[in-house]
């Protein structure tokens, strides 16, 4: 299980460490990809959320949900965590027939 820590910053690299090990530890329900880079080169991961095997998320409703837009909203990038790691741990049935997007940090720069 990827550990996340809900009660400080989390740094870029260390982000993608945590969304890598989501997928490795959930790849029937997580995908994480590009949707673009940064001023600095930085890549904004998308993270797709839902169960693979019912269908194409593009099929399914869908929920979207960003954070740390700007650089000074440090406790966004969490918020979009938690909400990743209940999905998978706590409620993996809302996966069935809907898809969630998340990404957790818009402004990778700050």
């Amino acid at each position: 299980m990827p550990q996340v820590p809900f009660d400080r910053y989390i740094r870029y690299a260390e982000l993608t460490e945590i969304l890598q090990a989501f997928v490795a530890e959930y790849p029937d329900l997580v995908r994480l990809e590009s949707i673009g880079k940064s001023y600095e080169g930085r890549n904004i991961w998308l993270v797709t959320v839902t169960e693979f095997a019912t269908g194409d998320p593009l099929d399914k409703p869908a929920f979207w949900c960003d954070g740390n837009i700007h650089a000074s909203e440090v406790s966004a990038t969490t918020a979009v965590l938690k909400i990743l790691y209940k999905l998978v741990t706590e409620r993996p049935a809302l996966l069935k027939d809907r898809a969630f997007y998340l990404v957790p940090r818009l402004g990778p720069d700050g």
